[in-house]
C-alpha cells in the first residue's frame, strides 16, 4: 500500500475552480497512475472527474486538499500544484 501525499492549495484564479480550470486538472490529473482527490471542507471530489471537482464550489482563496495515492503520487501532486498555482494559465 502506497503512503498518501497531501498539500494544501488556494485556489487563485479569479473565477475558481469552474468548467475550464477543472478540466485542466482532470487532463493533467488522468496522466498519472495513482488515485487522485480534492478535499474542501470536508467534501471529497475525484480528480479524474470533471463533474465531481465542480461539485466543490472551490471560489477564488478557497483552500483545497490536493491528495494522491499510488505509484506517482508525489509527482501528480506536485504538477497539480504547480497547475493551481499557475492559475491555470488564465493570468
Amino acid at each position: 500500500m502506497n503512503n498518501i501525499v497531501e498539500r494544501e492549495v488556494e485556489i487563485l484564479n479569479k473565477v475558481g475552480l469552474h468548467i475550464r480550470p477543472a478540466s485542466l486538472l482532470v487532463e493533467v490529473a488522468r496522466k498519472f497512475k495513482s488515485r487522485i482527490w480534492l478535499e474542501k471542507d470536508g467534501q471529497i471530489a475525484d480528480g479524474k472527474s470533471v463533474t465531481s471537482l465542480l461539485l466543490l464550489s472551490a471560489e477564488k482563496g478557497s483552500k483545497v486538499n490536493i491528495k494522491a495515492q499510488g505509484p506517482d503520487a508525489q509527482e501528480a501532486v506536485e504538477a497539480l500544484m504547480e497547475l493551481i498555482g499557475n492559475k491555470f494559465g488564465e493570468e
